[in-house]
């Protein structure tokens, strides 16, 4: 439904979350093959009649990639920036903890704390503007009141503080003092409180929280409620306990709802409960961790004596580990593993404070052994921070000793992913001094810490100042993200009392990906407010944000009034320009109204701010530090070798040192001139490396770290419910619509500043001089880097607003419920969806948006809504995914659906007209096929040749396929022959539907029945959609329709037409495919029927000379024939002296030749048919026509077909009187052989056929029929086969019409050669006899002649009767005598005769 981005490589295979899934990382797969196939098509009634198109560009890329390219490109450079994001060193790394097993230290380096000057101290601070909010004035009126204990704290779980006087607790509000709570119903002192979640299925489901209270004497749990933002406690307990003479210190709870009690005997209790009693156990109970069943039955004066008290000041519960540890008073740590799921608890290992400062002393020898006790406090170390480190604790004198609890060999070099022991004791790992160690520090050092507070990567640490206030000292690496080493910034803030408890408030759960390992801040502040630090002291509390680089940014801008200051500049040297370009962006692309200034700002530094693009001769060696993604390849430029580089100025003002160099995002340009390439003309010059600028590095991390949640998250998961899984999105829409946000504020700010238009050299332009001689190539290169770069920043932007609209769409479906859509998605599509990441649907998931945006279409089109409302969201949220085109396609759908629904005759006309001329609007975006089933199962055949012809129309506006077409379809013209094909695509779902009704052919095998109608009704809409056709002037749909005719054999309805293209196509397909016979036939055809003889006859006598073997002799004399006959109809109108008679007379030559073939051809089919060389004569006489020279030489002669031979002669009109006789003697020869041995009567019957046959044949031409020499070899046959019969010979030739007259003379002239041969054979007289024969039928009937015929009858008679008696009178036989006698008789008889 959609026109959607063409398809990119995928990157992270959904299974595999871990940042080892990223390109170019160890474990990476691709996912590509989970789309290598195109998009299934649409089933017709699933509503979706587009097609998907290829993508739009906003603007072209003319070295990259165009616009799928580009985005697949910048995707992998996101790839790269993240994995750098994730790539930032580890605090085990950079405490420099080996495997070598030995424990390591820090702080004493000046390195450790950079020291800035005065006018740039503020890019060090640490806390934002303090919040200070006052005791609640009712609670400063109550102090007057104490009289044993007081004591006060913080519950972050609920934002309140606490305040206990005696038996009173108060609770109230910390972020604003507000919402005073008061307990009141207990008699004994309250020594301590804490909060912890119910345990589920104990309590009512109001009850939120419990408040645990520890008096000297009983241990109380109050349910907590909250109405709205009111906190209320139920002053009934829920559960009371004895403390069985434990004083309870602390009180601390496990997110599971487990308590835990630190007391001052020095025992860990926990208190459990349960909602029912049993026979041997209670619903509440305290249970003692810390020492065994029997000390409970021994008095306590008895266990005073084994054990000594270290009471419990402290407990810190590890969740993520399932950990508890303990702080004594004394400075004891005791480690508790609370078991793999967190039920169980047993103590696992202790250190003493004197072993811990021992140890301490080990690692740093020169530093007192005093800095290292007594403890003021512990910290966890949290595993998405350290999966190795697991506890900091605080000396008095600021001091950080970090703890593992695992082997010191088994924390260096396991991969994350590895399985973990359980823990198994308490290990010393690094000391980190506070700042004012090292031998060049000038500031104060922390002493007398009674508080302290570790988080993240952030220490507060609190000391005395003056009386009753003290001093917080703060510290972290946020502004030393990439370091290699831990390196701190630290301030100092006053607080006006005494802390009496530090916490961290309003942290939020930010979308981080499902990363093992927290990103720095610097990686996530653009996500997520800052921390708030909460300080309750004895005036009240202290709230203040902690600042990250965004905050300080802000800051430093404001209080620089602008951009334009040193210490904004030296902001960008310290984090490195790219990381500081990140960090402007954020201000910089803030649309809040109250940041417009600030947003100015930032955009000015970062233009200012952010480098120019860095070209540095390559035997000039920068420092560039090392980077962990060395070894890639660059994503835009091709390198071989990623390198990150640093600003080329000097060392940052302000600064006394910067400690270790950072990591950078850096993709490099390669190095010019290329090996191989020369430069005419110029001297030679060195090779030269280049870098983007910090601003195009610092655009692609901003970006990276916008969709990095996201970015290898699976795109669904599966919940489920009952008996059925019910598929939803993997990120709450929330969660998206904040990313769209951002990505939609970094467009804006993109646009508004023109990044990506090309930009001259800058002012301060100046490569370094060394061993360069040619400055213009300098310059030259600088251009070609800055065009690189500008590409780059186009694949930015294609991808940030391909982002923004893929997301708006996944938005939009999950609006929809994604579990209802589902159903309408393909297999296939559902399966690719469940083995997707977000990433894979940015940069691949084209025909991922392109079904659900059907499956949601068709939603509506289901329900029967209108998709006006959804199309025009879709168009605003993902204009490119779904165009105003797809938009007009979804309203096409609906009214083609509602016309199948309408009744109304007149209505449904009207839909499917509107249906129609919407679909004219984007022909090249409909799906025919689709389209057209709808408008036949609505009888709207019609509208069927409209749309089609439309649709070709504009697939071929520039008419390039007929062009092809009419140039004979030329193989180099690839353009016109796709323009030929998209047209001819459109008119085949005209042919398809005329076979729908003249044979009832479905459209397609899953097309929609048509309704039922008559044979007439259908022949009526065949004739009105031909009329149609034939109306156009669109001559290829002319020539599809002609085509499917003849396909169809329908030649009687195609010769009907009456259109100019019929005889330009029937004359192309003639020439085109001369070897077709129908081809012609149709022409000849055609031309017969218009009447045109002449054309016809040419185009008949061409199809009859045509050399093709399927067409046969027979065939060929037929066209010949109606060749003739059209030629004689053509002369008789044109008169027969003109060309056309010409041509009949060259016709009918030919058809005497054309006989003669066929009579050969008869003749040589009668020959063995296995012998190779009749074969191949049949072939060749059928194949074409022959002249009669290869006639005789090729085949008669060859074969011996005599009578062919002489009627070769004939036809050709050659005369060789010998030659003539010899055939006609093989003739007779060759038909005696014929019969053998058969009876001399049969044989001469034979003989005499033959003779009656040809003679009729050749009689008239005394050329080719030599009576005389036929006459004696025929009388020969009949001596030598002593046959009876005198007159058989003369009665065959009278038969065969030879004159009497003529045969007698033949005889007369036979025997007047007088030849010896018959002596020879016995019989001297027979011819006498013959001729006396042939007198005597004469004599005896001269009327049977015609008059003149009989006066030549008479008269030579009477000549030459005497002479042959004269011949006989000279024999002395008996036959001569007898012969002279009968002669003579009729001699006589003749005379009398003829005086009559």
């Amino acid at each position: 439904m959609a026109s959607i981005h063409q398809s990119f490589g995928f990157g992270t295979p959904p299974a595999n979350r871990s940042l080892q899934g990223f390109p170019g990382s160890p474990g990476y797969q691709s996912s590509q093959s989970f789309y290598s196939q195109t998009p299934p098509g649409v089933a017709p009634y699933q509503h979706s009649l587009i097609s998907p198109t290829d993508a739009q560009s906003s603007s072209t890329i003319s070295h990259l990639p165009l616009a799928r390219d580009s985005i697949d490109v910048a995707g992998r450079t996101i790839d790269k920036c993240i994995l750098s994001d994730s790539s930032s060193a580890k605090l085990i790394d950079q405490l420099k903890i080996t495997k070598e097993g030995c424990p390591t230290h820090s702080g004493l380096s000046p390195s450790d704390y950079p020291q800035a000057a005065q006018s740039c101290r503020m890019l060090l601070k640490q806390c934002g503007t303090m919040k200070r909010v006052p005791l609640p004035q009712e609670l400063v009126e109550q102090f007057a009141h104490v009289e044993t204990i007081s004591s006060m704290g913080l519950l972050p779980q609920i934002g309140r503080a606490w305040l206990t006087i005696d038996s009173n607790i108060y609770l109230w509000n910390y972020r604003d003092g507000s919402d005073l709570a008061f307990y009141d119903g207990l008699s004994e002192a309250i020594l301590s409180a804490g909060i912890a979640k119910p345990k589920p299925n104990v309590f009512q489901p109001q009850i939120e929280y419990l408040l645990v209270l520890a008096t000297t004497v009983e241990i109380v749990l109050l349910g907590v409620t909250f109405s709205g933002d009111e906190i209320h406690v139920i002053p009934d307990p829920l559960f009371a306990l004895p403390t069985d003479g434990a004083f309870i210190l602390t009180i601390e709870a496990s997110d599971s709802g487990r308590i835990f009690l630190g007391a001052k005997d020095g025992c860990l209790y926990e208190v459990t409960y349960t909602s029912d009693s049993g026979w041997f156990s209670r619903r509440c109970k305290k249970i003692n961790h810390s020492r065994s069943a029997i000390s409970f039955l021994l008095p306590s004066f008895i266990n005073a004596a084994f054990y000594e008290d270290e009471p419990i000041v402290q407990i810190v519960i590890d969740e993520s580990r399932r950990l508890l540890y303990t702080r004594s008073d004394k400075g004891t740590l005791v480690l508790f593993d609370l078991g793999e799921n967190g039920s169980s608890v047993s103590r696992v290992a202790y250190m003493t404070l004197q072993n811990i400062a021992d140890a301490a002393h080990n690692i740093v020898s020169t530093i007192d052994k005093t800095c290292f006790r007594p403890l003021a406090g512990i910290s966890l170390i949290e595993s998405s921070e350290s999966p190795e480190l697991n506890l900091v604790a605080f000396s008095t004198s600021g001091v950080r000793m970090y703890f593992t609890c695992l082997p010191f060999n088994a924390i260096i070099g396991a991969p994350l992913t590895s399985p973990v022991q359980r823990y198994s004791g308490l290990t010393l790992t690094h000391i980190r001094l506070p700042p004012g160690f090292s031998v060049s520090s000038t500031s104060q050092k922390p002493s007398n810490v009674r508080a302290s507070y570790y988080c993240k990567g952030t220490s507060i640490l609190s000391s005395p100042h003056a009386d009753d206030t003290d001093t917080i000292w703060v510290a972290s690496s946020d502004m030393f993200p990439f370091s290699q080493t831990l390196t701190e910034g630290f301030s100092v803030e006053q607080l006006d009392g005494r802390v009496c408890d530090i916490v961290l408030d309003g942290v939020r759960n930010s979308i981080v990906g499902g990363l093992k390992m927290e990103p720095p801040a610097v990686v996530v502040q653009h996500s997520r407010p800052p921390a708030n630090f909460v300080i309750l002291t004895s005036q009240g509390c202290h709230i203040f944000p902690k600042l990250r680089p965004v905050e300080v940014l802000r800051q430093i801008l404001v209080e620089s009034g602008g951009a334009d200051s040193e210490i904004v500049r030296t902001f960008f040297t310290i984090l490195k320009e790219e990381q500081g370009a990140a960090v402007a962006l954020i201000l910089a692309c803030s649309q809040h109204a109250q940041d417009p200034q600030i947003s100015d700002w930032a955009t000015k530094a970062f233009l200012l701010y952010g480098g120019e693009i860095k070209t540095t001769p390559t035997n000039v060696v920068p420092t560039f530090p090392h980077s962990s993604l060395s070894g890639s390849d660059s994503p835009l430029t091709g390198s071989g070798r990623p390198s990150f580089g640093t600003p080329l100025h000097g060392p940052p003002l302000g600064f006394s040192t910067l400690g270790t160099p950072v990591q950078s995002f850096q993709p490099p340009l390669i190095s010019t001139p290329q090996p191989g390439q020369t430069i005419d003309n110029l001297a030679p010059i060195s090779p030269i490396e280049s870098f983007f600028s910090g601003k195009h590095n610092g655009i692609y991390i901003y970006l990276g770290r916008i969709i990095r949640p996201i970015w290898i998250r699976e795109l669904i998961s599966e919940k489920k419910i009952g008996n059925s899984l019910l598929v939803e999105s993997s990120v709450s829409v929330d969660e998206i619509g904040f990313i769209i946000s951002k990505l939609t504020d970094l467009q804006s700010f993109i646009e508004r500043n023109s990044l990506i238009t090309s930009a001259s050299l800058p002012d301060n332009f100046n490569i370094s001089r060394r061993n360069i001689t040619d400055v213009p190539a300098q310059r030259r290169h600088y251009m070609d880097v800055k065009q690189a770069e500008k590409q780059s920043l186009q694949a930015l932007d294609h991808l940030v607003k391909h982002s923004a609209e893929v997301l708006g769409l996944w938005r939009v479906i999950c609006d929809h419920q994604l579990h209802l859509l589902k159903d309408n998605l393909p297999g296939d599509i559902l399966s690719q969806m469940k083995m997707m990441s977000f990433r894979d649907l940015i940069l691949g998931g084209q025909e991922v948006c392109s079904s659900l945006i059907n499956s949601l279409i068709n939603r509506y089109l289901a329900d029967s809504a209108s998709t006006d409302s959804i199309s025009s969201r879709l168009r605003d949220v993902c204009p490119s995914l779904y165009r105003s085109d797809d938009a007009i396609c979804s309203k096409v759908n609906e009214l083609l659906l509602n016309a199948r629904n309408e009744s109304s005759r007149a209505n449904k006309e009207q839909l499917l007209k509107e249906a129609l001329e919407l679909c004219k609007q984007i022909p090249t975006r409909v799906q025919l096929s689709n389209v057209c089933q709808h408008l036949s199962a609505l009888q709207c055949f019609s509208g069927i040749v409209d749309l089609c012809l439309a649709v070709a129309d504009k697939r071929d506006p520039q008419k390039r396929g007929l062009y092809y077409y009419q140039s004979n379809e030329p193989a180099d013209d690839k353009a016109g022959r796709d323009s030929y094909l998209a047209r001819i695509d459109a008119y085949r779902q005209i042919t398809t539907y005329l076979g729908l009704l003249m044979y009832g052919i479905p459209a397609s095998p899953q097309g929609p029945p048509t309704t039922s109608q008559t044979v007439a009704d259908a022949q009526s809409q065949v004739e009105n959609m031909l009329k149609l056709v034939l109306r156009s002037d669109d001559e290829l749909c002319h020539v599809a329709v002609y085509s499917w005719l003849i396909e169809r054999g329908l030649i009687d309805k195609l010769l009907q037409i009456r259109s100019p293209f019929l005889e330009k196509y029937l004359l192309r397909e003639k020439d085109c495919h001369p070897e077709v016979p129908l081809k012609m036939d149709l022409l000849w055809k055609f031309y017969e029927n218009q009447r045109n003889f002449a054309a016809a006859s040419k185009v008949l006598a061409q199809l009859a000379d045509t050399h093709n073997a399927q067409l046969s002799l027979n065939q060929r004399i037929e066209y010949l024939s109606r060749a003739i006959v059209c030629a004689k109809s053509g002369s008789m109108n044109v008169g027969p002296m003109s060309a056309q008679g010409d041509l009949l007379h060259e016709l009918e030559e030919k058809m005497d030749v054309a006989r003669l073939q066929a009579q050969i051809l008869e003749s040589v089919m009668q020959l063995p048919s296995h012998i190779p060389q009749v074969r191949d004569a049949i072939s060749r006489l059928n194949s074409e026509f022959f002249n009669v020279t290869t006639l005789y030489e090729d085949f008669a002669e060859p074969f011996g077909l005599s009578e062919c031979q002489l009627a070769i002669m004939q036809c050709a009109g050659h005369q060789d009187p010998p030659l003539i006789m010899s055939i006609w003697s093989q003739i007779f020869d060759k038909e005696i052989a014929k019969v053998g041995n058969a009876e001399s009567s049969t044989k001469m019957a034979v003989l005499g056929a033959a003779l009656k046959r040809l003679a009729r044949q050749y009689a008239s031409s005394e050329q080719y029929f030599p009576l005389e020499h036929v006459i004696k070899t025929l009388e020969l046959y009949a001596v030598k086969f002593q046959y009876q019969e005198p007159l058989w010979l003369p009665n065959t030739l009278l038969s065969a019409g030879i004159p009497l007259l003529r045969i007698y003379k033949a005889y007369v002239k036979v025997h007047s050669a007088r030849d010896n041969v018959w002596k020879a054979e016995g019989a001297p007289h027979h011819l006498v006899t013959v001729i006396d024969r042939i007198t005597k039928i004469f004599a005896e009937n001269p009327n049977s002649l015609p008059a003149p015929e009989r006066r030549s009858m008479y008269g030579t008679l009477l000549v030459e009767l005497p002479v042959l008696l004269s011949h006989l009178y000279g024999f002395a036989d008996p036959q001569a005598k007898l012969l002279a006698v009968s002669l003579k008789q009729t001699q006589e008889q003749l005379l009398r005769s003829s005086l009559h």
